[in-house]
């Protein structure tokens, strides 16, 4: 039976969603293990538990919990919840900030542009994108309709769009450990929860059009 540690790393207090970490990192366990990624499928996942007063990463003591001051990791792919939220997902925020802080330790900055999105914001977002792009089926290769696209279900995070592309890329190469994904090829800046933190990302997709996902 396979097993997967992350071993404790005290990280600075993380300011809050969107914005970068601050303060020196001085246990370089996480990224360590982010230089060098070597994704597997676990088979009996442990789950992970984030801190965000102490910055601490840590595997549970049981299968099922983290204690009431830390923000859980989740299990396997962030699906959609039963109604239409007001705000970010919780696991995928858990496992932004998680990466978050561990960019900081590679000297990369990880910032969430944009998130949750209202039904009505994403409507003027893809209204915008048909004028730009001249069609609903060009639009939809960059920004879905509201009543398809990922970010008003709260399940979608654009990171560092439009100016760092190369601490985003730090994302896409160590995302997985988090259970945090590129999703389409056209777009380097947006990310999803598409897998169990420490199992590999699944393929991306050419471009948002191909799928209900934005």
């Amino acid at each position: 039976m396979k097993r997967t540690y992350i071993a404790f790393v005290v990280l600075p207090v993380l300011i809050g969603m969107g914005y970068s970490v601050v303060g020196e990192m001085r246990n370089p366990t996480v990224s360590q293990l982010s230089r060098e990624p070597s994704p597997i499928e676990i088979e009996n996942p442990e789950l992970l538990c984030f801190n965000e007063t102490t910055g601490t990463l840590r595997a549970s003591d049981t299968a099922t919990a983290c204690s009431a001051w830390e923000s859980s990791l989740g299990y396997g792919e962030i699906e959609k919840p039963s109604t239409r939220p007001s705000e970010l997902n919780p696991e995928l925020r858990a496992r932004f900030l998680a990466a978050q802080a561990a960019a900081k330790v590679d000297g990369f900055t990880l910032t969430a542009i944009s998130g949750f999105r209202s039904f009505g914001h994403q409507r003027d977002l893809f209204n915008a994108a048909i004028k730009k792009y001249g069609s609903k089926s060009e639009a939809s290769k960059w920004v879905l309709p509201p009543d398809i696209s990922h970010h008003p279900w709260g399940l979608a995070i654009d990171v560092n769009y439009p100016y760092d592309a190369a601490s985003t890329k730090w994302l896409e190469k160590n995302g997985y450990i988090y259970g945090l994904c590129r999703a389409y090829e056209n777009e380097w800046w947006h990310f999803e929860g598409l897998s169990n933190p420490g199992s590999p990302c699944p393929a991306m997709l050419i471009d948002a059009s191909v799928t209900e996902k934005s």
